[in-house]
């Protein structure tokens, strides 16, 4: 029994020892073959396509010279495919209906106010609105506001304006132009400023004048639309005028004029169209309040309106 068992443990060694020196004396044998298998290729290659030395030795190897293949760039051959060919010669900004969407040039009108209101003044009617004309980076711009009373003046903020707008960042542009005022005692002006959409989609106009008699003066609108449901819709809004000095044919006087609010309420009947019910409230300031006051008006008012908002 003792001679079996130790039969059984030599046959079981020896296989262990023929199991762990096989992979070893195959990795030894690998790299002859490969050399045999290289030296074979390069005998097999063409000359100008053969490796070096110094890529058998793994240094860095010369650039390839592939006859024929011209890898340096160059002009393009005779029989190249022309890149213009799909558009029949045409260049994308120059074919009708294949230009950039930023080069089509679109006239849009919009009518933001025509209201009529109603105060303990009278009643009368109210207007703001604007007309574009050209691609999204360079365009037309003439706007317009005024406003009206029975038994009244026309406002003296009412005007006409003309501006080449220029856009200057995604959501900002630049406007530069002349305002003409409507009205007794009216002046020129010539006018820059921005407007555009500020953080949290409030919507801004800053407009500084230069008049025709040296006068400066200044304009801030502002604007938010609360969408309550996707055609019912909340606009509060602020607009507020200052001038350098007071212009006594028009009854504005210098400093911070006047501030205006207003809360607006449309609903969209269709996208280009919404009536609309509101409450403006008016503060006149310093000068302009006495001006107001001696034409036996009320520095301050408050006005219930109702109107149509429109555009095409």
């Amino acid at each position: 029994m003792t001679s079996s068992r130790s039969t059984w443990l030599l046959a079981l060694t020896g296989l262990a020892m023929t199991t762990i020196t096989e992979p070893a004396l195959s990795q030894q044998v690998k790299p002859a073959g490969n050399a045999e298998a290289a030296s074979s290729n390069d005998q097999a290659m063409p000359p100008d396509m053969q490796m070096g030395d110094q890529q058998k030795d793994g240094s860095s190897a010369p650039p390839m010279n592939m006859p024929g293949m011209d890898m340096s760039g160059g002009k393009p051959g005779a029989d190249a495919r022309d890149p213009d060919a799909y558009s029949d010669g045409y260049r994308n900004s120059t074919l009708p209906g294949y230009e950039m969407a930023d080069k089509i040039s679109v006239a849009k009108v919009l009518v933001d106010e025509l209201e009529f209101l109603t105060n303990k003044q009278g009643q009368g009617i109210s207007w703001s609105g604007q007309i574009t004309n050209g691609p999204d980076n360079d365009k037309l711009l003439l706007r317009s506001q005024g406003l009206k009373q029975s038994g009244e003046r026309l406002d003296p903020e009412s005007s006409v304006e003309a501006f080449w707008w220029h856009g200057q960042r995604p959501f900002w542009g630049t406007i530069l132009g002349v305002r003409q005022d409507i009205g007794p005692g009216a002046h020129r002006w010539i006018a820059g400023g921005i407007e555009g959409l500020a953080p949290y989609w409030f919507d801004v106009q800053l407009t500084g004048y230069v008049g025709d008699d040296g006068r400066l003066a200044a304009r801030l609108k502002a604007s938010y639309d609360v969408l309550l449901t996707n055609r019912l819709i909340l606009v509060p809004q602020l607009e507020s005028n200052a001038y350098s000095k007071a212009a006594p044919e028009r009854g504005l006087g210098g400093g911070l004029s006047n501030l205006e609010l207003g809360l607006r309420m449309r609903y969209e009947i269709h996208r280009k169209v919404a009536p609309y019910v509101g409450f403006v409230w008016e503060r006149s300031f310093g000068e302009t309040a006495d001006f107001r006051r001696l034409a036996g008006e009320n520095p301050t008012e408050h006005r219930f309106v109702a109107g149509l908002r429109i555009w095409w």
